[in-house]
């Protein structure tokens, strides 16, 4: 056997299997990634067109290098660029982003976090960025407009991110001041990124509610709050779910209510606990003097889907824990991991025009620690998702 012969024999047997490079690329960075597609043909082929690879890197990615990815918005209007921050798994990590403003525009919004992907609103339109790769595309959508509350997730049973636009009307005359037992659900509308089309689905069931949150999504579901004015003392709450898969409502009742002799305040907070929906129920004690929150979590939904009603079904809503009460007023925000990301506010001095201070941290229900999060102190406002660097791509969202 000749020299070159016995060169090109040991370099064959010096490959690696391709499950084997795939099991070790997964765990690497995506901004690595995509300078590795320089290394050869067939690593671009795998890093750019292979849906198995995408499907593994984002797997690895999601559950074991999971993102708290914070917004930064500025408390003072001003034309500031499109800022965020990561803080990755040791909490005292934070990871800048601000580079994105290059391709955002600064008025942009995060509205979900899905797979990597983040869908964008820019006053009057949207888009979908994938800030790992840097790929962003504009949807398109007509009349955008404030009382549009709009929702993004995935369905692996139909393999495909949709959008899904809830526009409100106003029933009320010019003259009288808008409130929300004046304001109803008027259409709804979903794009699907895999066809490029808009279409307008059924939606008599929410016809009669108030949407009153943004949306939060798991695996085929996406989520949001809303109420029903009723003759008595208090509103109907429900939970609006919607089947990605296959367009369709259902409603859930809400948890219980905690109702006190001392009247708190209260308000309600939807999340993601271990893919499923969980909600805080966070109760305010008189003049904002104290507050306390528990966290429930919906074990099983099982909303009918054929009924045109706008009565919610049962679900088993399992209360996971109380925290509280605190001497000062913390928000509950959403939930990374088994933590809460909270928003604390401080009274400020007598002669601060602002009033309160406000501090990002993160409260761990087990261990009762409260830890401060690597952000500006009282600079910004921060809005949280949870966030996996992914190379999942952007299609073309142009309609065909």
């Amino acid at each position: 056997m000749q020299r070159s012969e016995m060169v090109e024999g040991k370099r064959e047997k010096e490959v690696l299997p391709l499950d084997v490079v795939i099991n070790i690329l997964k765990r690497v960075q995506v901004k690595s990634l995509m300078r590795f597609k320089c290394v050869s043909k067939e690593w671009l082929k795998l890093l750019e067109r292979n849906p198995f690879f995408t499907k593994q890197q984002l797997e690895y990615s999601t559950g074991n290098n999971a993102l708290l990815l914070l917004q930064r918005v500025h408390r003072q209007p001003q034309p500031d660029p499109f800022s965020t921050c990561l803080i990755g798994p040791h909490h005292h990590h934070l990871i800048d982003e601000s580079h994105l403003s290059d391709i955002v525009s600064p008025a942009a919004k995060i509205l979900a976090s899905c797979n990597g992907l983040l869908c964008l609103r820019h006053t009057t339109a949207l888009s979908i960025l994938n800030p790992a790769t840097h790929q962003i595309r504009q949807v398109p959508i007509e009349n955008l407009s404030a009382f549009n509350y709009v929702g993004f997730g995935f369905s692996p049973l139909a393999d495909d991110y949709k959008i899904v636009r809830i526009s409100m009307c106003i029933f009320a005359p010019d003259n009288q001041v808008v409130v929300l037992d004046n304001v109803r659900v008027e259409r709804v509308e979903v794009y699907s990124l895999a066809s490029g089309f808009w279409k307008e689905i059924d939606a008599a069931k929410l016809q009669p509610l108030c949407i009153v949150s943004s949306s939060v999504a798991i695996t085929g579901s996406i989520f949001w709050l809303a109420t029903k004015t009723s003759d008595s003392d208090t509103d109907s709450e429900f939970v609006v779910s919607f089947d990605i898969g296959r367009d369709l409502f259902t409603l859930v009742n809400g948890p219980p209510f905690q109702h006190s002799s001392s009247h708190p305040y209260s308000n309600n907070v939807l999340a993601v606990h271990n893919d499923k929906l969980a909600m805080f129920r966070h109760y305010i004690v008189g003049a904002f003097e104290s507050c306390w929150f528990d966290l429930w979590v919906l074990e099983d939904l099982h909303g009918d889907y054929n009924n045109n009603t706008c009565d919610g079904v049962g679900g088993s809503w399992v209360k996971m824990y109380s925290v509280g009460p605190f001497s000062r007023i913390v928000y509950p925000l959403s939930l990374w991991g088994d933590e809460i990301v909270c928003r604390e506010e401080f009274s400020g001095q007598e002669n601060d025009f602002r009033g309160v201070e406000t501090l990002l941290a993160l409260f761990n229900p087990l261990t009762k620690e409260l830890k401060n999060l690597p952000a500006h102190r009282d600079e910004f406002f921060y809005v949280p998702f949870t966030y996996s660097q992914s190379l999942v791509p952007v299609p073309d969202l142009l309609q065909h």
